[in-house]
């Protein structure tokens, strides 16, 4: 009796031929065995899928617009079968219940670290240096009855908004020490940090310093009040301003911002500090009057490798991890409502998101929503963005 479709031994030459071709890609190749150097979690007995051939496919779902487990097995049962070789599926097609049940359980931190090296991120620099912002994202959907919802802290490019690094925090711990954990995984060598008030503190500036080799940017807030009363301590009223922003206009706001910058050689007792800065915002919506807002931060570069407008642009620009990144992810793929909580399913989608939008992003697209939409209609195109990366 022949040997049924399912399996994978087929005595058939016909057959080989049938699929040949296959690896012919070289980028697809370096994909899936890369994709090897994650763990199974599966027992060696009855594996029907390799576990490259899995991720593969639900990225490529993901970065057509799939939210869901069930959305991934939608578009796989519906792709075309040349698409689904080049992925590695070559006889029958994974269901929900086994894509589920893999990502479920496949280590988030290996997973992503494996998808950056693919990646291979050529990080843009500013003024000569990598800029990257490190910020934490809970992904409220996921909580589990009083159980706490993951917590993820991301690394992500200036400018281009690509994704270079994700770290779960650890159950009951916040995410401070996780941030440490995440540059010390990362190649920022000569880089620039910047990181929210949360962040400001003395074992993460020695951190970027003493073992990234990196450089820092970090605002000033109540949650350090020694700190934040030694930088509003200087003598600032007799420091002109030596930078402002082009007013912004848009929604019926108007904001302004003006920059007062100090070098400081001792007194502010932080580590590596060197300069001081003032910003002061001022907003208005409407006709409404100017209300006014004084923002400190402190940066470990002197003023000839960090002059005010590079500075005033890296602090601007810390915020694309925000607006380019976690929103996408909330509105786009609807994260915060998503329903997939259990194992590590969470942080897996949460990274699949993220290396879909940084691959939008390298082939130019802004509009997220928009690029996924068009891709959804061309199985063809999602495997060309994806396989050849």
């Amino acid at each position: 009796m022949p040997a049924g479709t399912v399996s994978p031994i087929d005595p058939c030459l016909h057959q080989l031929t049938r699929w040949g071709g296959v690896v012919t890609d070289t980028r697809m190749q370096d994909l899936l065995t890369v994709l090897d150097e994650v763990p199974d979690p599966r027992d060696r007995r009855g594996r029907r899928y390799r576990l490259p051939s899995l991720i593969a496919v639900a990225l490529c779902a993901v970065a057509a617009g799939a939210r869901s487990f069930y959305a991934i097995a939608d578009w796989v049962a519906g792709a075309p079968r040349e698409v689904l070789q080049r992925c590695g599926i070559r006889f029958r097609v994974p269901s929900e219940a086994a894509i589920r049940q893999v990502l479920g359980r496949i280590d988030g931190d290996t997973l992503d670290g494996v998808l950056v090296r693919y990646l291979a991120v050529d990080i843009g620099a500013e003024g000569g240096r990598t800029v990257v912002a490190v910020d934490g994202k809970t992904i409220r959907g996921a909580r589990i009855g009083k159980q706490a919802a993951p917590h993820l802290v991301a690394a992500v490019t200036h400018g281009d908004a690509v994704v270079v690094g994700q770290c779960r925090t650890v159950d009951k711990s916040n995410e401070i020490p996780t941030v440490r954990k995440l540059l010390r995984g990362l190649d920022i060598a000569g880089a620039v940090v910047t990181v929210d008030a949360m962040h400001t503190q003395r074992a993460t500036a020695r951190c970027l310093r003493e073992q990234c080799r990196a450089e820092y940017v970090m605002i000033v807030k109540a949650n350090r009040p020694g700190l934040l009363a030694r930088v509003r301590d200087q003598p600032w009223e007799r420091v002109p301003v030596v930078w402002s922003d082009p007013v912004e206009r848009g929604h019926g706001r108007e904001e302004h911002r003006g920059y007062k910058i100090l070098t400081i050689a001792r007194g502010l007792r932080f580590p590596y500090a060197q300069q001081a800065i003032r910003i002061t915002r001022r907003r208005r919506i409407g006709t409404d009057r100017w209300s006014i807002e004084v923002v400190y931060a402190i940066c470990s570069l002197p003023c000839e490798q960090a002059p005010p407008k590079l500075l005033a642009a890296w602090i601007r620009g810390h915020w694309h991890i925000e607006n380019k990144v976690h929103y996408v992810r909330d509105v786009t793929f609807d994260e915060d409502r998503s329903t997939i909580r259990a194992g590590h399913g969470p942080q897996v989608m949460a990274t699949l998101r993220n290396v879909a939008v940084s691959l939008h992003r390298r082939a130019g697209h802004a509009n997220i929503a928009q690029a996924c939409r068009r891709l959804a209609a061309n199985p063809y195109r999602v495997a060309d963005l994806v396989l050849r990366g």
